[in-house]
């Protein structure tokens, strides 16, 4: 037993030893340049299991899916005494896990969100890292940021590469960038996708206004070809964007509608679509213009909160993955935090037109402690796909408590009634894709996160 305790000890004291150069050296670092830290941890783990009978004997789908998924994020921020600051995080792991023989290989796609690793195979990836810049009472940031806007109905927790300014000015703060959305072969005419914007964010009779206007730009004569799968990944057609020349407005207004009612308004417009209509399958990727809106009411009475909410989409009206439901099978899936409950996209057909789909649900929220509530919705989901309809009912029931500061728990069982016209959409953790036109599709998870 001695020996054993020897031999053991000699990695716990190397490590030691490491941890405490790094740390003198960070001191060291801080008392040289008066440099500022801060550093965090992120972790999310999630059991699930989803259910969809309509099966595709094509692609030899089960009916089932079941499985284990977990997100650890390292944060670390740097302060200069100039004011400069680095902002930094990166993922540890963000997939669904798939046993002990692929422990070291990331799965997914080739989009950058947290679950979604590419196909590269590296173990550490790079979640968000930009410097700002604070330069006359403006702020400038560039490299890959966070992205959010319209309350997460144009865009949810993403990642962009991006340089951005922030303006103060007296009548709101006003914001323009320039994000590259993807970057094709050196040397060849296809599109990056890279887009500008611009936006004003201010308040007016105690309500909050922001605007935003959007352009991607048209650097790709060529047409896009049909996906192998519809609302996959970009490139489509392996060269120009969805979104090719067109402009997108998104504004929205929240505030209170006096003291008891909470709301929020909000849509999203696209026009002037840069891509030939005959050359796309039934006229898809924002040929014409397409609208998504949303409302928003909330209340509290005693323990209980009450919210409703409408929500539409015309013409194949953008709205993002993670736009909140209140139901945690549709949408509720944030781009970069990816939920292995989410069954249903809604907003995600890219300009299709005479495609329409909208969702009226209401939610009822127990606080019973302060730390544990209970939330139960119902919603009716209609699909029009300009030759047939059909509607189907959504019940959702959720459990959160939290633990502490720092930890919390919840768990969600979400149940979408069958649909002749819909499909399926799934996620990059759950396989469901497909149609559910015979039964019904339904997922249930159980959530950790820890944050510091």
């Amino acid at each position: 037993m001695a020996q054993k305790s020897k031999i053991t000890s000699r990695p716990m004291t190397k490590a030691l030893g490491t941890a405490s150069i790094l740390s003198m050296a960070i001191a060291g670092a801080n008392m040289a340049n008066a440099l500022e830290t801060d550093f965090g941890v992120e972790y999310e783990a999630t059991a699930f299991a989803v259910e969809n009978e309509a099966e595709n004997p094509s692609a030899n789908q089960s009916d089932t899916d079941d499985g284990f998924a977990h997100l650890i994020r390292l944060k670390g921020n740097f302060k200069h005494e100039s004011g400069v600051s680095l902002i930094t995080s990166i993922e540890l792991a963000g997939d669904r896990w798939t046993g002990d023989g692929g422990r070291n290989t990331p799965v997914g796609n080739n989009n950058n969100g947290a679950y979604n690793t590419g196909n590269k195979g590296d173990n550490v990836r790079l979640d968000l890292g930009y410097v700002q810049i604070p330069l006359g009472g403006n702020i400038f940031r560039v490299g890959r940021q966070a992205a959010n806007w319209n309350n997460c109905f144009l865009v949810c927790d993403d990642r962009r590469d991006r340089i951005s300014g922030i303006f103060p000015t007296s009548i709101g703060t006003a914001v323009a960038l320039y994000d590259r959305r993807q970057d094709t072969n050196p040397l060849q005419n296809e599109d990056d996708g890279d887009m500008v914007a611009a936006g004003l964010i201010t308040r007016a009779a105690d309500m909050n206004i922001g605007l935003l206007w959007v352009h991607w730009l048209k650097n790709y004569e060529g047409v896009v070809s049909t996906p192998a799968v519809e609302g996959a990944g970009t490139p489509y057609g392996g060269a120009s964007y969805a979104l090719h020349d067109v402009h997108l407005f998104s504004p929205y207004v929240s505030g209170n509608l006096g003291d008891a009612v909470d709301f929020a308004v909000g849509l999203n417009y696209t026009t002037n679509g840069g891509v030939d209509a005959a050359a796309t399958e039934n006229g898809q990727y924002f040929t014409d213009d397409s609208l998504a809106q949303y409302v928003r009411l909330g209340t509290s009475v005693g323990m209980a909160d009450l919210d409703f909410q409408y929500i539409g989409a015309q013409d194949g009206g953008l709205i993002s993955s993670g736009f909140d439901s209140y139901a945690s099978v549709v949408n509720t899936n944030p781009e970069s935090t990816a939920s292995a409950a989410s069954l249903y996209r809604l907003g995600g057909t890219l300009g299709l037109e005479d495609y329409d789909e909208q969702f009226i649900v209401g939610r009822v929220g127990l606080n019973l402690t302060p730390q544990f509530k209970l939330q139960g919705s119902i919603g009716h989901l209609t699909v029009d796909n300009g030759d047939d309809d059909d509607s189907s009912m959504v019940y959702d029931l959720q459990a959160h408590y939290q633990v502490n500061d720092a930890v919390k728990t919840w768990i969600t069982a979400g149940l979408i009634a069958d649909n002749e016209v819909g499909s399926l959409s799934g996620n990059t953790l759950a396989s469901v894709a497909g149609d559910w036109d015979e039964n019904d599709a339904m997922a249930v998870t159980a959530n950790l996160s820890v944050d510091f």
